[in-house]
């Protein structure tokens, strides 16, 4: 389960970059459906990828942190939506609007850094997994640690 483990908090590192690269895609299509990829990986694929995440997590007994940790990546990816949410409901401005105020410009804009604190948790945990899945072989002393501790010769 460990194994699973870490293969699923390299798919949701995975999963974010892709939704990073759809954004792009998005951007740079100038059609109305540019951002449909990146909307259905976000409500669909991700929040799969991150609820497996917490699941994994508890079930190969990775600890109390890294269970909080996936958590919090789930909220995270809540607060993506919520962004978008919250901003037209203070700003009251909505995909239509022409000429948005600044302040509701870098309040959305939000969106692209929440990712980043994402992928900062993701590579914690995603260390975590693979430390755990894979430990590893206890090292040989080196030639300065044993003559250190060979003082009798």
């Amino acid at each position: 389960m460990r194994k699973v483990f870490f293969v699923n908090s390299i798919l949701v590192l995975a999963g974010i970059a892709t939704q990073y690269y759809l954004a792009a895609v998005g951007v740079f299509s100038h059609s109305e459906d540019g951002f449909t990829p990146h909307g259905n990986n976000g409500r669909m694929i991700l929040p799969i990828l991150f609820i497996l995440l917490i699941v994994f997590a508890a079930v190969s007994r990775a600890g109390k942190r890294i269970v909080w940790l996936s958590v919090l990546m789930l909220g995270l990816l809540i607060i993506q939506t919520l962004i978008f949410i919250l901003t037209g409901l203070i700003f009251g401005i909505g995909p239509e609007t022409v000429n948005p105020p600044i302040a509701s410009v870098l309040t959305v804009s939000l969106h692209a850094v929440n990712p980043l604190i994402m992928i900062g948790v993701g590579l914690v945990i995603a260390r975590h997994a693979r430390r755990r899945a894979f430990p590893s072989v206890p090292e040989t002393p080196s030639r300065a640690d044993a003559a250190a501790v060979d003082v009798t010769h």
